[in-house]
């Protein structure tokens, strides 16, 4: 693989990214995501109160702490989801379409091909995340105070490898399957497994990245408590299961009959 065809081919997916519109809905969603967090926090003792009927509710003070965790809680949901959908065709509809064929004359290296996608859309989300990272630590000041910028770096770090590892996921099931929906469903399965597995069992739980965004997990970064090993091991693990996932799909696309 060269820099003289992995960059046009980059070029190419960022420019059919911005063309379908993806550019756009990941980052508007994200954003929103991140901005609404602290916001929703703040109002939420209010809504209560308006929506409770004559009934006193009474709540602690909501803090920083709540904010982030309301963060953390809209970012590792929908987020995941929207990158399942928009990048679940990304091999697939090629291969239907005959587009991958007209491509791979050029002639472009399957590796090329498929790493191009991955890390345009891993771009994307990076710069998505960034923006929400950004707006919502600046709401969460404006509202109630700056959080540690250690651990909301790291926090943001691991849900990034997190979006890389579904990414991984859906960009191996596009190379399975010449159907978008059923690529989609294939990573959205595995999407599900690797948030129900963390709750069946600790040791996997410890190993992914989500660990990271429990909220005990959280009040210990932001009080510095949690050990090195607790934060290293699960971003290493997520970093190293994504890697062998797109090394998966490029040996099998490799393989494949277009």
């Amino acid at each position: 693989m060269t820099i003289h065809t992995f960059w046009p081919m980059l070029k190419k997916e960022f420019y059919e990214q911005y063309r379908t519109y993806r550019t756009l809905i990941a980052t508007i969603i994200l954003l929103l995501l991140g901005l609404s967090a602290p916001i929703i926090t703040k109002l939420t003792p209010e809504l209560l109160k308006s929506l409770g009927g004559g009934i006193t509710v009474i709540l602690p003070p909501q803090t920083s702490t709540d904010a982030l965790n309301a963060y953390l809680k809209n970012m590792t949901q929908l987020p995941a989801l929207i990158l399942i959908l928009l990048a679940m065709g990304c091999i697939a509809d090629e291969r239907t379409h005959g587009t991958a064929v007209t491509v791979l004359t050029k002639p472009v290296p399957r590796t090329v091909f498929v790493l191009a996608k991955f890390v345009s859309y891993a771009l994307l989300f990076l710069t998505a995340t960034m923006l929400a990272a950004a707006g919502d630590y600046f709401y969460t000041y404006q509202f109630f105070s700056a959080l540690p910028p250690g651990p909301f770096v790291l926090l943001n770090l691991a849900l990034l490898i997190f979006y890389l590892l579904t990414l991984a996921l859906t960009l191996l099931a596009s190379v399975l399957f010449r159907n978008a929906v059923a690529a989609g469903g294939v990573a959205f399965a595995g999407f599900l497994v690797l948030s129900i597995l963390p709750g069946l069992n600790s040791t996997i739980a410890h190993a992914l990245p989500s660990v990271l965004f429990s909220p005990q997990r959280v009040t210990q970064l932001l009080a510095g408590t949690a050990s090195l090993g607790d934060i290293v091991q699960p971003l290493l693990t997520g970093f190293g299961l994504t890697l062998a996932l797109v090394m998966i799909a490029c040996f099998v696309f490799q393989r494949q009959e277009l």
